[in-house]
């Protein structure tokens, strides 16, 4: 049991060393250790979802998409993935895919009430010519 607190613990350790490397513009080294966490533990959404993260920022889209996509197939209810999938494929002049993602992370963030990213997320399909139709939805 102590073992595993610590295997637990230290895959949090570097997973917050990743993102700090990421915040710090260190990509190539957030992704080293994002890949570590996904070795140690190959369900950690949120290692795939930052190592994506972390991928787009050094133009790797294919590699961003597919950690993306994994990370979606772990958990289909993560808004942010959806958002930041959205966003490289913008990125790539894939406008559809890009509207489809804006609008289910859009009704997810309403959905977990986190009204700020619901917003920046309606704002995104203006911006792309595609207003939001979510039931009840008050601007």
């Amino acid at each position: 049991m102590s073992q595993q607190f610590n295997d637990v613990h230290n895959l949090e350790e570097i997973l917050i060393r990743g993102m700090e490397k990421g915040i710090k513009g260190d990509y190539q080294g957030a992704i080293a250790d994002f890949t570590q966490v996904i070795r140690i533990n190959v369900y950690d959404t949120e290692a795939y979802y930052n190592r994506g993260i972390a991928y787009s920022k050094i133009n790797d889209y294919s590699q961003a998409i597919a950690d993306f996509n994994y990370a979606l197939r772990l958990d289909n209810e993560l808004a942010e993935v959806y958002l930041e999938r959205a966003k490289v494929c913008l990125v790539l002049n894939n406008q559809p895919g890009a509207i489809r993602d804006l609008q289910t992370a859009a009704e997810l963030f309403k959905k977990q009430v986190n009204s700020f990213l619901y917003q920046e997320t309606k704002k995104l399909l203006r911006q792309v010519g595609h207003p939001l139709t979510i039931k009840n939805d008050k601007k």
